[in-house]
């Protein structure tokens, strides 16, 4: 009766929201939607004010989208998502091919064979109309930090203020 359709009815939208939308955050938000303008603010800003960690040395970076679980499973920012950072002249490459190099397990660009700078935007929450709040960080070799941001727009132009640093071994 009631609890069988019920649970049809239920089974229907789970398929339809993974149909629709893909994967998500941790608080249901579609992660497609981190592509932001003001997402892509971020990892301007994230690239620009980056430590100088291998100085004169090739980097490729690429962009991650929600949790990383290790090993495992990440979403990768899309193509053009990252084509949005061309004027950069950075090498910019999907997060679907990357690889590891033993000994060491270092994520690396599988046709150069460098590490990546690899930039999570963790999570991303609209706290008011033209503000997002944003646990962001980046990881290269074995360093890494993930810290708090806010990302405050105003006709298409966006603020950025550092927060706390949340995890990381950085000392910088």
């Amino acid at each position: 009766g009631m609890n069988m359709s019920f649970r049809l009815f239920s089974f229907g939208c789970c398929l339809l929201s993974l149909i629709a939308c893909g994967p998500v955050d941790r608080d249901g938000q579609v992660l497609a939607e981190y592509e932001s303008a003001a997402t892509e603010a971020l990892v301007r800003e994230i690239i620009r004010t980056a430590p100088e960690l291998n100085p004169g040395v090739a980097k490729s970076y690429s962009i991650t989208l929600g949790e990383i679980v290790r090993g495992r499973d990440y979403t990768p920012a899309s193509m053009p998502f990252l084509k949005r950072f061309d004027d950069l002249k950075l090498r910019m490459i999907s997060a679907t091919v990357l690889t590891t190099m033993p000994p060491s397990n270092d994520i690396v660009d599988p046709d150069l064979r460098v590490a990546m700078f690899l930039i999570q935007i963790r999570s991303m929450k609209q706290v008011a109309g033209d503000v997002w709040e944003y646990e962001a960080g980046w990881s290269y070799k074995n360093q890494f930090q993930r810290q708090a941001w806010k990302v405050i727009g105003n006709n298409g132009q966006y603020r950025i203020e550092r927060g706390a640093v949340v995890d990381g071994n950085f000392k910088g």
